[in-house]
């Protein structure tokens, strides 16, 4: 954020907002929408973050969150590469499911509180992929699609 950033207080007071470059559309648009539900899923993922007793599962998540905000960059207009945390979070699913037992039957969420937990953030990032995919944001879309991935193997490997 720039140095002399000053929010316009109130200036969202009738449904508009600003995006990236200073264009305003309404508070409904999609991308304001998909950078809320985004905000949501960084917030989910801290939530889960704090019930996590290993540190290396708290850094994977701290660096999911990270790629959250460059996601949110990105389909705000800014230029990046989400090649370098895609590449890295699927070698995380990778060595996830090599070392999970697969569900033999269709998974319920419910067993403790960080299992569940850690569903509930699935299907928020499912919910931004969704959107990333209407939005034609293709390296958001598929980094999401793996994020869900990694939260079900999370979530399997923490029910009793």
């Amino acid at each position: 954020m720039p140095k002399n950033f000053k929010p316009k207080l109130g200036s969202g007071d009738l449904g508009h907002t600003d995006l990236l470059g200073g264009r305003r559309v309404p508070k409904t648009h999609p991308r304001v929408k998909f950078n809320a539900l985004l905000d949501e899923l960084s917030a989910l993922l801290g939530l889960l973050k704090t019930g996590l007793k290993k540190p290396d599962l708290r850094r994977e998540l701290g660096a999911i969150q990270t790629a959250l905000i460059k996601i949110s960059g990105l389909v705000a207009g800014m230029k990046a590469d989400l090649a370098p945390e895609t590449a890295a979070l699927t070698t995380l699913v990778e060595n996830r499911a090599a070392a999970a037992r697969p569900p033999k039957k269709f998974v319920l969420p419910g067993s403790n509180e960080i299992e569940a937990l850690a569903h509930l953030t699935r299907t928020r990032a499912r919910i931004c992929e969704i959107l990333a995919w209407e939005l034609k944001a293709k390296q958001p879309a598929v980094y999401l699609n793996r994020l869900s991935d990694y939260l079900f193997l999370l979530a399997v490997s923490c029910a009793k």
